[in-house]
């Protein structure tokens, strides 16, 4: 007899001897479905912050709210032109509050004075008197997309304007309070190169309201000009700023 042979008779066997054992009665039980695996708590190493393997439940969002809403763009509901345009038509009286220096001298010894002159829903103008000048005047106003814009409008007497006027800058973001930096604009930039004073195109302008004050600041590198207003203590209004009379 062959190998093959014994394989056959052998798996033949088996067989027989398998059915033997087997009952009739017997059913086959229907196969049951594999159990759920249980849930897995995230852990740490899933990137997800989670503590202590606790598992972090799924946050709900209120609809209503803006998916882009931040604190560090949303505009204020008392900005500089909100905080400004509470002293509508006063005025107040400053001093120079940064160190002394040859550069300012046309300010030293004169009288500051700033008005609150005019007030919109988007801009407000200030005149700031220096002694007998008044050929300067501050506009801030707010742009569509919320950022404000200060811009420097300068006089002679005869209400033309000056060489160097309407220069200033924009926030870089919609301001979050009643303090606001301005870098110079490229228009400034452009008129200070022009003008042979390219130092100033790194100006920086900073105006901020607080409770009892109002700053203005000139800055950049190795240059700091400021001046501090008292808003407690109203002064009698200065004249009309040179070519704003017909603005009246």
């Amino acid at each position: 007899m062959t190998l093959s042979r014994y394989a056959t008779l052998g798996g033949s066997v088996a067989l027989a001897a398998l059915l033997a054992a087997c009952d009739p009665a017997d059913t086959v039980p229907e196969p049951q479905p594999a159990p759920d695996p249980a849930p897995q708590p995230h852990t740490a190493s899933d990137g997800v912050g989670a503590v202590n393997n606790e598992p972090i439940p799924e946050l709900a969002r209120d609809p209503a709210d803006p998916l882009d809403a931040s604190p560090d763009t949303a505009p204020a509901a008392d900005g500089l032109i909100e905080a400004l345009s509470q002293y509508c038509g006063q005025s107040f009286e400053g001093e120079i509050t940064s160190p002394p220096v040859e550069m300012d001298g046309d300010f030293a010894g004169q009288r500051l004075v700033m008005h609150v002159r005019e007030c919109f829903e988007d801009e407000v103008r200030v005149p700031f008197h220096v002694g007998d000048n008044h050929s300067r005047t501050w506009l801030i106003t707010r742009l569509d997309d919320g950022r404000l814009r200060l811009k420097h409008d300068h006089r002679h007497e005869d209400g033309s304007e000056d060489t160097l006027t309407q220069y200033g800058g924009e926030s870089v973001f919609p301001p979050v309070s009643a303090r606001v930096e301005f870098p110079a604009d490229q228009f400034s930039k452009d008129l200070f190169e022009r003008e042979g004073i390219p130092v100033s195109m790194d100006n920086t302008w900073i105006m901020e309201v607080t409770d009892t004050t109002f700053v203005y600041t000139l800055t950049r590198p190795n240059r700091l000009f400021e001046v501090t207003f008292d808003l407690t203590n109203p002064v009698d209004t200065p004249p009309t700023p040179w070519g704003w009379e017909g603005e009246e």
